[in-house]
């Protein structure tokens, strides 16, 4: 039953990672909060949802996904906790923009790490841990993924490999877990703003005019996508979902 479902959504503590937290948290499901860095950012969020949900419906575990002994700790933490995982969303994500003829070997490997390897460590554990009847792996990639971007060589091209990595996790885990790819566009979060320098308004306003639904997304909308995916989508796999407001087309 939803109720009794488990889900861990990695990289959770802000942006749209907390945003699906929350959005299945009120759903009913019991959930797992991942973070690296962020610490307050993710003890208020485990408060806020221990409050409303019951503090013992979620669980707040710290973990470097890029590592193999950290993720399959977290992963032993949570069956320990709740006996069972039932979804996994990849959201953890970084990235160290440069010049590509400036890009150096440190900056190339550390986003690889997180962003691509990260998701397959994770993905490959939690097959391994999984032990129920249908089971759900939703990747968060990006459209510069696919049209790429300029000083983001090794950001776009870790989110084209998450795009592959789900095409070939679905066709091999099928049929007992379904594995799909978000694809989001411009979604309001800190990191995004900063990015991007939204907080100027003419380059705001300069991205919400190349948008055909005249705003930027939210996670919100993000978490509705993937709720649709987990929730109602049982015949759905190995497929790429563009949250981004007709932004990019494909």
């Amino acid at each position: 039953m939803t109720e009794s479902r488990v889900i861990l959504v990695t990289g959770s503590s802000r942006g749209i990672g907390a945003g699906m937290v929350s959005g299945f948290a009120k759903k009913g499901f019991r959930t797992v909060i991942n973070y690296s860095k962020s610490g307050r950012e993710a003890a208020a969020l485990h408060k806020q949802i221990a409050q409303t949900a019951g503090k013992e419906n979620v669980l707040l575990i710290k973990a470097d996904i890029s590592k193999r002994a950290a993720v399959r700790d977290m992963f032993d933490k949570i069956i320990d906790s709740f006996g069972r995982v039932d979804a996994l969303i990849n959201n953890a994500g970084l990235n160290i923009d440069r010049p590509f003829l400036k890009m150096t070997d440190e900056q190339w490997r550390t986003v690889m790490e997180v962003n691509l390897t990260g998701t397959f460590i994770c993905s490959q554990e939690f097959a391994l841990h999984f032990k129920g009847k249908t089971g759900d792996i939703v990747n968060i990639s990006a459209s510069t993924g696919i049209r790429g971007r300029k000083n983001g060589c090794n950001y776009c091209a870790s989110k084209a490999g998450v795009i592959n990595l789900t095409k070939c996790l679905a066709l091999e885990l099928a049929p007992k877990i379904r594995v799909n790819c978000i694809v989001p566009g411009y979604i309001e979060t800190e990191e995004v703003m900063t990015r991007f320098n939204l907080d100027q308004k003419e380059n705001y306003e300069a991205v919400v005019s190349s948008i055909p639904m005249k705003r930027m997304g939210t996670a919100e909308d993000v978490f509705s996508m993937a709720n649709y995916i987990i929730g109602n989508s049982s015949y759905i796999t190995g497929q790429n979902f563009f949250v981004n407001g007709g932004h990019f087309m494909y």
